[in-house]
């Protein structure tokens, strides 16, 4: 009963996720069900099998000095534990109390616990973004990253270099990216973070270019240019200076803050180009349409495709336009004519003015609003601080006629918590309907899964003593925990509804329901926390991420299970005392047909 209740409440819930992590959590909730399941067969199979061959006759006589040792000290252990039972039992009040402020003071903990998407781990991998200004030819660019590929070959501990010039959706040349990899963990004395504070350190800032030392991150949100940055923060509108000015304050905000590097906009200017304004009252004197001076303009300059040949099976375009030097130069485009409404030639001069100018070297769009974004990494902060941070700034310096929103690695934060918790909530209300189809009975189950919140009291714990952050693999870990930590009170429950049957009473049937049941519960639990511990305290190559999992895993037995042995004894006392009333009270009184004669 137990096993199924784990099997569907894991994979349920991780199964009805979507986004960009639900896929990873799919395989991850798919694996640990068929584990379970296989588990589950060998249980029925295997285990008793080995149990006949392999066990000892004759009771405790045939055991070793090692088997009496661990008998007495758990003997020692349920005697102990049935006094502490029997006063749980005769103090009900006081231990439900105590139990509700555990958890009341479990939730006030987990509020100070901060939030992100995946811990950071000890790749060895990071990537150096630089961007020169717009109009940068391809070989300045390769030039460029030469120099910063030579220096960052010279740290000790860099093994290999892998650099990209020129990408991004427009494939722009005077951007690129320096993959970085590490030595292996053993082969270095410094972590990946250490390693890109050095060379963020070392590289500077070498204006005009623009650098980024940033972490490798295996599941990235959206990109600015080259860039996945930890932190996205969109502010849109129609004015784009009005946008640019927003963004730069609010960088230089977070630049006083702290705890932001690598701090940048969306926004590129000094675009090299020729800017063209008509003078319409001349051009109406003249008789010569805008829309004839546009159309000139574009054709002659940007070229226009007038046929196309055919060459060996392809066609090619043929396109008109001027030479290039004719282009790029402000009095060659005055010379040009343009038709007037008579039919006669007009010199361009006459009715535009060019000049050299600058302009928007990208503009972003989102929502059909213009948009700039305000990017940064995070140095000793999480990713739930920043968003927090951010936020606060954003209410103080950005105007509120525009719009302001995150992408990146906050908004798949954000979308993956909310699935989260709905598969958190999946997974109890599936928990409910197996233990009350099993139990044929909807009061037990309640009381079943009152371990449920007393799980969390030491989930959370364990990650505040840890020092870690509520991640995506942790909050798998409480997934996990909706489906394991209710098998100890299953264990608990139905043992007692055995007695309860043999005619005990119900006070009676919980105090010798609970010795006999300690010993399955210890070591069940001691089990997963022993299997769990080499996950906690891995240090392979991504340990850092499958940790956090495994100590909300260990926390949340520990504590359901002493509280469970404890609390859901009491629990069930009380409930079925308000199931007994409640029946005894709804129950029809006997017609005067059914009632005894009174003898004389």
């Amino acid at each position: 009963m137990a096993i199924t209740a784990s099997i569907l409440a894991v994979f349920l819930p991780v199964a009805t996720m979507k986004g960009l992590v639900g896929r990873f959590m799919y395989q991850f909730g798919t694996t640990v069900s068929f584990a379970v399941a296989v588990s589950l067969l060998v249980s029925f199979t295997a285990t008793p099998m080995l149990s006949s061959r392999l066990l000892r006759h004759g009771g405790g006589s045939g055991r070793g000095l090692f088997g009496r040792l661990v008998g007495g000290g758990l003997a020692a252990i349920e005697r102990g534990y049935r006094r502490l039972l029997a006063l749980a039992l005769r103090q009900r009040a006081l231990v439900v109390l105590a139990a509700l402020a555990v958890f009341g003071g479990s939730i006030a903990l987990a509020r100070t616990i901060p939030r992100e998407v995946f811990p950071p781990d000890d790749r060895g991998e990071l990537k150096v973004v630089f961007e020169l200004p717009a109009g940068a030819s391809l070989a300045r660019a390769k030039r460029f990253a030469e120099e910063l590929r030579r220096e960052i070959a010279a740290v000790p501990g860099v093994t290999s270099t892998f650099t990209t010039v020129g990408g991004g959706v427009q494939g722009q040349v005077n951007i690129g990216d320096i993959h970085v990899s590490l030595a292996g963990r053993e082969a270095r004395a410094f972590s990946t973070r250490e390693a890109i504070e050095h060379i963020r350190a070392l590289l500077g800032q070498r204006p005009p270019a623009v650098i980024a030392v940033e972490p490798y991150m295996p599941v990235a949100g959206s990109r600015v240019g080259m860039r996945a940055t930890a932190v996205q923060f969109n502010i849109r509108g129609s004015d784009l200076e009005e946008l640019r000015q927003a963004a730069s304050a609010v960088a230089e905000k977070l630049r006083a803050t702290g705890g932001y590097v690598d701090l940048d906009t969306g926004y590129r200017g000094g675009k090299p180009e020729l800017a063209v304004s008509i003078d319409r009252d001349r051009a109406a004197e003249l008789g010569v349409p805008v829309a004839v001076v546009a159309m000139t303009i574009r054709t002659l300059i940007a070229g226009q495709k007038v046929t196309d040949l055919p060459l060996g099976g392809d066609r090619i375009d043929v396109r008109v336009q001027v030479e290039d030097y004719y282009r790029r130069q402000p009095d060659p485009i005055s010379r040009l004519k343009v038709r007037a409404a008579a039919g006669l030639l007009v010199d361009l001069g006459s009715v535009v003015s060019v000049a050299r100018g600058a302009g928007p070297a990208r503009i972003e769009r989102y929502s059909r609003q213009r948009q700039v974004t305000v990017m940064a990494n995070l140095e000793d902060k999480v990713l739930g601080e920043a968003v927090t941070e951010v936020d606060a700034v954003a209410a103080q310096v950005v105007p509120r006629h525009l719009d302001t929103g995150w992408t990146g690695m906050a908004d798949v934060m954000g979308e993956s918590f909310r699935y989260m918790f709905q598969a958190l909530a999946l997974a109890v209300i599936l928990v409910y309907l197996i233990l009350a189809a099993q139990f044929e009975s909807l009061v037990h189950p309640l009381t079943i899964m009152l371990s449920l919140p007393l799980s969390v009291v030491g989930a959370f714990g364990a990650l505040a003593l840890a020092g870690l952050s509520l991640s995506l693999l942790s909050m798998i870990g409480f997934i996990m925990l909706m489906g394991l930590v209710t098998k100890n009170a299953v264990l608990l429950v139905d043992y007692t509804n055995t007695l309860r049957r043999r005619g005990m009473g119900m006070t009676e049937a919980l105090l010798a329901a609970g010795p006999v049941r300690l010993r399955p519960i210890l070591m069940t639990t001691a089990a997963m926390v022993f299997g769990m511990l080499p996950v906690a305290f891995g240090r392979s190559v991504g340990s850092e991420i499958r940790a956090p999992m495994a100590i909300v895993v260990i926390g949340g037995l520990l504590t359901s299970t002493l509280l469970t042995l404890v609390v859901v004894p009491v629990v069930y006392s009380l409930l079925d005392r308000f199931a007994v009333r409640r029946s005894a009270a709804t129950a029809p009184e006997p017609s005067p047909r059914q009632l005894p004669e009174s003898g004389n």
